[in-house]
Parts: structure tokens; C-alpha cells; sequence
């Protein structure tokens, strides 16, 4: 695949944001260069924070995924305790699905 040059990606830009006006386009600042960076090409800074917060956001999904899977298990035995000593209650619900 053919990546287009930042200037070509540039001009695409100002192209879809409707032009430029008065030396200015939407995203890219004033008297945008083809050598500068723009929203569509990051810099280093604001990559690295992307990287950070997307550490922070995985180690966040781990964290819920090992506290559902901890809920899970108590809920499990919370139904099995449940069915041992009121199994009148799954059989009702088991009875009213096979009505519906």
C-alpha cells in the first residue's frame, strides 16, 4: 500500500475541512507548512502520552477482568447454595421458560 507524503496528506487535509481561509485551516495552525506536524501526524510527546494511557487503560481492563472473574466465582456458589437449599426456585424458572 501507498502511504501519501505529509504534504499530499496536508492538502487532503485542507481539502476536507473546506479550504483555506484567510492563510488558516481548521486543526493544522497558521500558514501550515508541509514541514511541520499536524493532527493527522503526531509528535513524539503527545505519542508517548497515547502510549502511557493505553498502559494505563490495559492494566485498568486487567484489573476489571480479574474482579469479574472473582465475582463470577461468588456468584456461582452463591446459585449453588441457592439450588441446594431452595430448588423450588429454579424449577419455577425453569417451568415459566418453557411456557414462554
Amino acid at each position: 500500500m501507498v502511504q501519501p507524503s505529509l504534504a499530499d496528506m496536508t492538502r487532503i487535509w485542507t481539502i476536507v475541512v473546506g479550504g483555506s481561509k484567510k492563510c488558516k485551516t481548521y486543526g493544522l495552525g497558521v500558514n501550515q507548512s508541509s514541514s511541520s506536524s499536524s493532527p493527522m501526524f503526531p509528535n513524539s510527546a503527545s505519542i508517548l502520552l497515547n502510549a502511557e494511557e493505553m498502559k494505563a487503560t490495559r492494566t485498568k481492563i486487567e484489573e476489571l477482568t480479574q474482579h469479574c472473574a472473582v465475582s463470577d466465582a461468588k456468584f456461582a456458589k452463591f446459585e449453588a447454595l441457592v439450588k441446594k437449599h431452595m430448588p423450588q426456585v429454579f424449577e419455577d424458572r425453569e417451568d415459566s421458560e418453557s411456557d414462554d
